[in-house]
């Protein structure tokens, strides 16, 4: 007895110490390709384990991952950038680093195959992070009613825990980055520069300082978007 008890001990620490052994973060840098521009904020997915963070304001980030996992990074104005996670991105002296690629979109058109494709993009983007969406209605308290169906009720312990603290948090950036997505379409940066004749900094800032609002994106016609930035191109001179 005296001499299994130990043995025991030894294989229940090792069985113990086994998650934390294999539990390990994907880190490095984002950064704009072609560039040494860095890129805050960005939605860093880890698609396989359903884990989420955005990258710091240096562009750097952290996700808990294992080789073969799926890491998606999306940023409103960029492509999305799939990593399929493998060990020698975990050996990297600095981290995997990331060049994410500029959305660019040449004129604000209306034509009808532009806007498609646009609803389409749209759609894959809510395709590909479907599991962040509920399924049904569900309700946080009330009684099982024919309105909402039955066995769909959830409970407080449910709605607050951290995994759907997770996702409303992640629904709530996700709809905030669709609404970037569509200004961007509608003021996109070639464009712009086309239309005022600026660049590199001082396009930087024109965009910056006079990126519309989403409301008036969507009621605007292309004749608007052309008359509001030769407005606002008057307003920047006279403030330069």
């Amino acid at each position: 007895m005296s001499v299994s008890t130990p043995v025991y001990s030894l294989s229940l620490l090792l069985l113990l110490s086994l998650p934390a052994a294999a539990q390990q973060s994907l880190t490095g840098k984002i950064k704009r390709r072609s560039t040494n521009e860095i890129l805050p904020s960005v939605t860093v997915i880890n698609h396989t384990q359903k884990r989420t963070n955005i990258s710091d304001q240096g562009g750097n980030y952290r996700i808990p991952a294992k080789p073969g996992d799926t890491v998606i990074f999306t940023s409103a104005g960029y492509q999305p950038d799939t990593a399929y996670v493998a060990v020698w991105m975990f050996q990297e002296k600095d981290g995997y680093l990331v060049a994410m690629t500029p959305n660019l979109v040449e004129l604000p058109t209306v034509r009808v195959e532009d806007a498609d494709n646009y609803s389409k993009d749209s759609l894959k983007r809510r395709e590909e992070y479907a599991w962040v969406y509920p399924t049904h209605r569900r309700r946080l308290v009330g009684s099982e009613t024919p309105e909402y169906g039955f066995g769909v009720i959830v409970s407080p312990v449910d709605y607050f825990s951290a995994r759907e603290t997770q996702r409303r948090r992640l629904r709530k950036r996700l709809k905030q980055e669709e609404i970037d997505y569509y200004i961007d379409f509608r003021f996109p940066r070639a464009y712009v520069a086309r239309v005022t004749g600026l660049s590199d900094d001082s396009l930087q800032t024109f965009m910056y300082r006079y990126r519309p609002s989403y409301k008036f994106c969507r009621r605007a016609s292309n004749e608007d978007i052309l008359f509001y930035i030769n407005e606002k191109l008057k307003e920047y001179h006279g403030k330069g």
